[in-house]
Parts: C-alpha cells; sequence; structure tokens
C-alpha cells in the first residue's frame, strides 16, 4: 500500500480554514496535517489520540445523527470509507445532518477506472484490492451523483494521485487517479 501522504495533504488542505472538521475512519490513518481549532476523530475502533486532534471518539459512521449534535461541524472527512459501506447514501446523509449550512464534506474512495483496477478487472483477479471489506467501487460520475442525491451541492472531483513505486502517491489525471477525492457542500439555505 503506497503512502498516503499526497492524498492526506489534499484533504487537509481543503479544509485548512474550516474550524471544526470531523475526521471519519481516521484510526489506520490518521491526518497529520489537519491543524483546524477542533479536529475530532471517529471510528469503530479505539486508538491514542494524534496529538493534532481534540478528541476522538468510538462510534459507528452510520449513527453520526446519534453522536453528534446537528450542524456541528464545518467539515467532514471520509477517507477511504464510502467503498466499505453498504449503504453509502445512508452515510451521505448523516454527514448531512451533522455538517453546519456551508459545510464541506470530502469523501475519497478508490477509483474503478484507474489503470491498475482496469488491470486487474481484465483477468477478474481477486488477490489485490478484492477484500471483504469492500462492497462497492464508485465510478466518477456516480460518486458525484449519489453525494447530490445524498444532499450535497456543487461536487467536484480531485485527482487522489497515483501509486509510484518505492514512493507515495504522485500528482496524476483526475480521470485515471488511484483515488478520486470528492468534494461536496451542505446548501446554506435552509428547507
Amino acid at each position: 500500500m503506497p503512502r498516503e501522504n499526497y492524498r492526506l495533504r489534499k484533504m487537509a488542505n481543503l479544509v485548512k480554514h474550516r474550524k471544526s472538521v470531523l475526521d471519519i475512519g481516521w484510526a489506520d490513518k490518521p491526518n497529520s496535517f489537519l491543524n483546524n481549532d477542533m479536529v475530532t476523530g471517529l471510528d469503530l475502533v479505539k486508538k491514542q489520540k494524534p496529538e493534532n486532534y481534540s478528541k476522538v471518539v468510538c462510534g459507528n459512521a452510520m449513527d453520526l445523527n446519534h453522536i453528534f449534535v446537528s450542524g456541528m461541524f464545518d467539515a467532514i472527512l471520509a477517507g477511504e470509507l464510502l467503498e466499505h459501506l453498504e449503504n453509502p447514501l445512508g452515510f451521505i446523509r448523516n454527514c448531512m445532518e451533522v455538517l453546519s449550512p456551508g459545510g464541506v464534506l470530502i469523501i475519497t474512495t478508490p477509483n474503478p477506472n484507474s489503470p491498475i483496477e482496469r488491470i486487474l478487472t481484465l483477468f477478474l483477479n481477486r488477490n489485490y484490492f478484492y477484500s471483504k471489506n469492500h462492497v462497492m467501487l464508485y465510478p466518477q460520475r456516480w460518486l458525484i451523483r449519489i453525494m447530490e442525491i445524498g444532499g450535497c451541492v456543487s461536487v467536484k472531483l480531485h485527482s487522489g494521485g497515483f501509486p509510484f513505486p518505492g514512493t507515495e502517491l504522485i500528482p496524476f489525471p483526475r480521470p485515471w487517479c488511484y483515488q478520486t477525492i470528492a468534494v461536496g457542500y451542505k446548501s446554506e439555505e435552509l428547507k
């Protein structure tokens, strides 16, 4: 697995002016680049709080609206999580509930159109990335659609990089990147 600094740094830059950030699924890869006023980590496993996090909470990402107050966060990060969820639309809707108006949701997920996945699919290889923990991969235009259905507006996609042997992820064109970074916002208008 390549080092994820490129993707983590890019995610942190996308929320650098936000005061309160919720990092969902942080335990495997805490984001050391986050330096916001309040960084809360949520994960199923309990681990020691990273120095740059304000607090960590042990809980299920599908229960956000039961764990946190409505509108509590200016930004939510969910790195490499969506592909593990059986109800991704419910998850996105829960994120919208705990985001403040104008808040940003950033999701990263593997790109099924990356050359690596295309080669593995060509041969129906089940040895790499085909884990019991992955439920589904999201083509980029359908990732936009599921975020829109979940309540996000102005969804934009960015490249999460591409693995280069012996180093971390490197910049790579978005259509063929290894991981897609999707950025959507909660409307500032009251419904």
